[in-house]
């Protein structure tokens, strides 16, 4: 297990233990690893309103000696990461003011997608395409801008064959769709950041009615990852505003590969179904 995973391991053992400052706290370091294998702890702490004493406290409740140590663990993992940061700065610095924000843009989601992809547990992912596979129909929840992954995981199994649908309502069409969830069913709850209630309460909701549940989130200790029997943790840092859905994206197509190849006597005939259909109404400019 890497330092980084190890950390990541510890702060789920430890949350429900955290106070709720803490956890705050965890939150920060997990998504600003850099940042915090740097920082002091009274710079650390400033981010959340925390003293440099609760940063320690932290440390220490989640077996470390304090926060060196913590450090320690979260940088060894970073060498390789920080050559490319720094190859990828000094280019940078060339480049036109008009030039950087795509070259900035497309080295951001590079950096997304491989953190992402270091995060996926094989065994996780295996069973979850099997659940998806196998499952009586298919609910994805989502809102705000989890919406475009939701919307494509949603459509691209039904293209392959599957009962599967996305419910962007957190109100009315959602609570139709959880009266009918049992066992057999699956719901995926997409939501990072600023956490959607909604979703989350879907996903509780659903486990409780034996549908099994998955997450992707943008944290191993967000909310939804917590509630979930399986959870995908995803990199969504942006270079403005807004967050990258890149690896969501990549993630959800993943997924579908997955699940298409798992049956493909039933995604081929799926196909030619939907083929089929195209041809029959003229639905393609020929």
């Amino acid at each position: 297990m890497s330092a980084v995973a190890a950390l990541e391991s510890r702060i789920a053992a430890a949350f429900d233990q955290l106070s709720p400052k803490q956890q705050t706290l965890a939150r920060l370091i997990l998504d600003n690893r850099y940042f915090a294998s740097f920082a002091s702890a009274a710079e650390i702490g400033e981010k959340v309103e925390a003293s440099a004493a609760t940063v320690v406290r932290l440390c220490q409740a989640l077996g470390y000696q304090g926060l060196p140590d913590l450090q320690e663990a979260i940088r060894a993992e970073l060498p390789s990461y920080l050559t490319a940061v720094e190859r990828l700065e000094r280019r940078l610095t060339v480049l036109p003011a008009n030039g950087e924000i795509p070259h900035r843009t497309f080295a951001s989601d590079v950096q997304n997608l491989n953190r992402t992809i270091n995060a996926i547990d094989t065994t996780t992912f295996d069973t979850v395409v099997g659940v998806l596979t196998a499952a009586r129909s298919i609910l994805v929840v989502a809102t705000g801008v989890a919406t475009a992954p939701a919307v494509f995981l949603a459509y691209s199994l039904q293209v392959i064959g599957l009962q599967a649908r996305a419910v962007l309502d957190g109100d009315v069409a959602l609570g139709v769709q959880m009266a009918h969830l049992g066992a057999g069913d699956v719901v995926v709850g997409i939501s990072v950041w600023r956490y959607i209630r909604s979703t989350v309460e879907a996903v509780v909701g659903a486990r409780a009615n034996g549908a099994t549940t998955v997450a992707i989130t943008d944290s191993v200790v967000a909310p939804l990852a917590r509630e979930a029997d399986y959870a995908f943790e995803v990199a969504t840092e942006g270079v403005a505003h807004s967050l990258s859905i890149t690896a969501m994206m990549a993630l959800v197509n993943a997924l579908v590969a997955g699940v298409s190849l798992k049956d493909p006597q039933r995604t081929s005939q799926a196909l030619q179904r939907v083929d089929q259909q195209f041809l029959s109404r003229n639905l393609l400019i020929t």
